[in-house]
């Protein structure tokens, strides 16, 4: 191993999908959440590895991202979760699908003119507080998206804010009241003689335990990279579904071994002296190759197999491990474990930093990071 790699596993990802889809009835469609370079991950082969597994449609939170998918390949719908206002008469143009979450971007649309209709999907805020209008006010925007020479409705949709946490199962939790003020919104507009060609809300957790929130299409993202938002989210799988299988192995060279006396500092600001004489190894990996400066004295990695602490503070492009239980067996070019399907895992790590998953999988697409891909056809390791 030259230097820190993350080893993508398309076999895995195939599975997560597989076993998200097999929470799905038919006809429901699977909107893959492809933003941050897919998490993190590489979305120029992750997508086209996901549209050949059977992807419906993906999203994405930026125009380069939409436009990077149609380079790479992908002909299926695009999503831009995102609103925008630049670039719109170019991504109409490519087929990407833009949301409207306001009259003023209904606005930017017509001001762009673009030579065909955008379709559109609307955004509404049933409690996430942070796109769209109130549901109540559905109506009045959904028919101004009809009378639009330039936009063509394509979907309402929602997001939900509390969908991994236990109260989901109660009929009157947060999550069945963002439900209900989104299906009163879809009645409404219904009632009113629009057609609704789709509606989505279902995020990952939604996705593998909350069928009500399926409607015709769902959107997972964390779940097809192999995780649950947190411990809670993972307890709520229902009995007999396969595991989520992590997609990515973060690993790194051991690249000095040294003995230390009891006492001995390790790293900037002496945080750590060791507890007994021991060994110290050195690793190739630092913040800047996205590894939290923060993991220092309080993470773990493996070697040889065997749990290790991390000590002392993070470094831009080294770490240390106190690999003195291992006795010897500790060598320059090692490959270090930090993140892996055998552990360590990475809602351990988020724990234990007081983030999310979420954060540490886009960190991922740090520029130095080399990255493999395993588990695939032909065409996708050639990638």
């Amino acid at each position: 191993m030259e230097g820190p790699t993350v080893t993508v596993d398309l076999a895995a990802l195939r599975h997560n999908l597989g076993v998200l889809r097999a929470r799905l009835q038919p006809g429901v469609r699977l909107l893959a959440a492809l933003k941050a370079d897919a998490y993190g991950h590489g979305a120029s082969v992750l997508a086209p590895a996901l549209e050949r597994a059977g992807a419906d449609a993906f999203g994405v939170a930026t125009a380069a991202e939409a436009l990077a998918l149609r380079a790479c390949g992908v002909t299926r719908p695009i999503l831009l979760f995102t609103p925008l206002r630049q670039h719109l008469a170019e991504l109409v143009d490519a087929r990407v699908e833009l949301t409207v979450a306001d009259r003023s971007d209904l606005a930017a649309i017509e001001a762009a003119a673009p030579a065909a209709p955008a379709r559109v999907h609307v955004k509404l805020d049933s409690g996430m507080g942070r796109l769209g209008g109130p549901p109540e006010e559905a109506l009045a925007l959904v028919t101004a998206v009809e009378r639009s020479r330039h936009a063509r409705l394509e979907a309402l949709w929602t997001h939900l804010a509390r969908a991994d946490e236990p109260d989901v199962s109660l009929a009157d939790g947060f999550t069945a009241r963002q439900l209900d003020r989104f299906e009163a919104a879809l009645a409404a507009v219904r009632a009113a003689g629009v057609e609704i060609r789709s509606a989505h809300a279902a995020n990952s957790a939604a996705c593998l335990w909350l069928p009500r929130a399926h409607y015709d299409m769902v959107r997972p993202g964390l779940a097809l990279y192999g995780h649950h938002a947190n411990p809670a989210a993972e307890a709520l799988m229902p009995p007999g579904i396969p595991a989520l299988r992590p997609v990515a192995t973060l690993q790194a060279p051991v690249i000095f071994v040294k003995r230390a006396v009891r006492g001995s500092p390790v790293s900037y600001g002496a945080t750590y002296r060791a507890p007994r004489d021991t060994v110290i190894a050195t690793v190739q990996l630092g913040y800047a190759d996205g590894y939290p400066r923060a993991a220092g004295n309080r993470a773990h990695a493996l070697v040889h197999g065997q749990r290790v602490n991390v000590v002392g503070r993070v470094c831009m492009d080294q770490l240390m491990l106190d690999v003195g239980s291992l006795a010897d067996s500790v060598t320059v070019g090692d490959a270090v474990t930090f993140l892996g399907p055998d552990g360590p895992s990475i809602a351990d790590l988020a724990a234990r930093l007081g983030t999310v998953s979420y954060e540490l999988l886009t960190h991922l697409s740090a520029p130095r990071l080399a990255r493999e891909y395993v588990g695939g056809e032909a065409r996708e390791r050639a990638a």
